[in-house]
């Protein structure tokens, strides 16, 4: 039986609508607002980045793919691009500070940047935007910093489709502290990935995959909120999730595949992900999307464990995705008994798509998967799952490219490991779509990486069981969902199994708001409904 404690104020008000990215004030840049040609800027001073040779890179994505390693969706030009290096300085005329840089990258399908040194003064803003100015990112500001002024830590900017895009940072005319503003690389996309702004509305996963809003996915509504979309250091695709711990608290510890640190980042060398982006709630609000949803990222993460010989690696995120507003968190639970059970799904984002969900209805078998490293060579063990997938009603959905570190979830719904994939081809094949019947997906054993190793940065034990309680079972974790900001136009529905705080939504255009909830939640705030036939429903 659901039940709900409900304090809302419901009025009747229009809004405008906005829509969430990565954690930033998401306002318009500042020369927006100027008319054109008011600010005088030499376009000459662009930096242009070489052409790619594409016969390389395609060479290069083979011999990757052979050795199991993230796929790539864009080249990483190394480029040394700062506030007093590059762009041009104007003086508006109240006396405030505007730079802009415009970089091209020819016949780039995306441009996104890579930031080694980032920090910004307190009222300082920066934008990132398309030569069409029909996408931009931002403001970010010194909420974003990471490090301090004397020691600044790197950063990210999401992609921005096109091969054109415009930096712009402001200065009010007060602030004397000065920004520092470090692009160590611009990452020239080839392949699409199908965020929001693509000018591609296709798929990019294979056509047997099954949307987790499908009936495949209604059981596990709760666990796809655990599941983001992990982009490697800017320029590569894995999958992971957030995992729950004994001490219940939500703390934001992700769960990957080791192989996604490329063999260059390590629990017990370099730890810092300052690249890396995370994309939540990425998902088709239906089976058969028609529209591509706004995801929102968190930038950053830390290694704190990881081991190649059970493909696992455990990241602490810089940026606490419950801080953003409306996105949904999940912490997966977890089963380290060793006994896999029957049946369980796969949920991911195979070649950086929308969440999909893979269904299965056997017992895992033991797997010497990992007999075959790029990194380093293994003797054959049982460190693995294998599963062969099932076809369910909307598809066949199997694991492919990007997929790697999403989790297995046994039918309790909790984690028994997370893919590993295809490392030899001929001894673990991983055929995808075009032979779904014949896909082998192979999951490092959650069992195998709580404690194969004396050292705490190898295992997952220490990480997960800070308390230790020695639990060899955990549930999962319900968060509280921030549903802020928005104004529903069309039917939507918010499910939660934890409570939902509510600021500034306003249901409009005849839409249905539907508040979905499980067992016992408290729903706090207000909502604004306008417009013959909106609703809003409780259930």
């Amino acid at each position: 039986m659901k039940k709900c404690n409900l304090v809302i104020c419901i009025c009747f008000v229009l809004s405008g609508l906005k829509l969430q990215a990565q954690i930033s004030t998401e306002e318009l840049p500042v020369s927006f607002s100027f008319k054109e040609n008011t600010l005088q800027f030499d376009i000459t001073t662009a930096q242009t980045l070489p052409r790619l040779d594409m016969e390389t890179i395609n060479r290069e994505d083979r011999e990757r793919e052979e050795e199991n390693r993230p796929v790539r969706f864009g080249y990483r030009h190394p480029v040394h691009f700062t506030l007093d290096n590059s762009g041009q300085w104007t003086t508006l005329p109240n006396g405030d500070k505007l730079w802009k840089l415009d970089i091209y990258c020819p016949e780039a399908l995306s441009v996104n940047l890579l930031y080694d040194k980032f920090h910004l003064p307190e009222r300082a803003k920066f934008f990132v935007y398309g030569s069409d100015k029909r996408q931009s990112i931002g403001a970010f500001t010194s909420v974003n910093n990471k490090g301090t002024k004397e020691n600044p830590q790197g950063f990210a900017t999401g992609l921005i489709y096109g091969d054109k895009v415009t930096l712009e940072y402001y200065q009010p005319e007060e602030v004397t502290e000065e920004g520092i503003i470090s692009i160590a690389y611009v990452v020239h996309g080839y392949r699409y990935i199908y965020l929001p702004g693509s000018s591609e509305n296709i798929t990019a996963s294979g056509a047997c995959q099954v949307n987790v809003n499908c009936s495949e996915g209604q059981n596990w509504q709760n666990e796809k909120n655990a599941v983001a979309l992990f982009i490697v250091e800017g320029y590569g695709l894995c999958s992971g999730s957030l995992i729950n711990t004994t001490a219940n608290d939500g703390r934001p510890l992700f769960l990957t595949a080791d192989h996604c640190l490329e063999c260059f980042y390590d629990a017990l060398g370099d730890s810092m992900l300052n690249y890396s982006s995370f994309y939540w709630n990425y998902e088709s609000p239906n089976c058969t999307p028609t529209t591509y949803p706004t995801p929102k990222s968190t930038t950053g993460a830390v290694v704190v464990a990881n081991n190649g010989a059970v493909d696992v690696a455990l990241l602490r995120l810089t940026e606490d995705p419950r801080n953003k507003s409306d996105v949904n968190t999940y912490y997966l639970g977890w089963d380290r008994t060793g006994n896999a059970g029957t049946g369980g799904v796969g949920i991911h984002h195979p070649d950086g798509d929308v969440k999909k969900i893979a269904t299965h209805n056997i017992s895992p078998a033991n797997s010497n998967c990992m007999n075959f490293d790029y990194c380093v060579s293994y003797l054959p063990n049982n460190n693995f799952w294998k599963i062969n997938w099932m076809a369910t009603t909307h598809g066949h959905s199997v694991t492919e490219g990007g997929s790697s570190g999403s989790p297995l979830l046994n039918n309790n719904h909790r984690v028994i490991g997370q893919l590993f994939g295809a490392g030899n081809t001929i001894l673990c094949p991983n055929l995808n779509c075009s032979n779904p019947s014949a896909d082998i997906s192979n999951y490092g054993k959650f069992s195998v990486s709580w404690n194969n190793s004396t050292n705490p940065k190898r295992r997952l034990q220490d990480w997960l069981d800070p308390n230790n309680t020695g639990a060899t079972i955990l549930d999962g974790l319900c968060s509280t969902v921030n549903f802020t900001d928005q104004t529903v136009t069309s039917n939507t529905t918010v499910t939660s199994c934890g409570d939902i705080n509510t600021k500034n939504v306003i249901v409009t255009n005849g839409a249905k708001l539907t508040l979905d909830v499980v067992d016992e939640v408290n729903i706090t705030g207000d909502f604004e409904v306008g417009g013959v036939g909106s609703e809003l429903e409780i259930k």
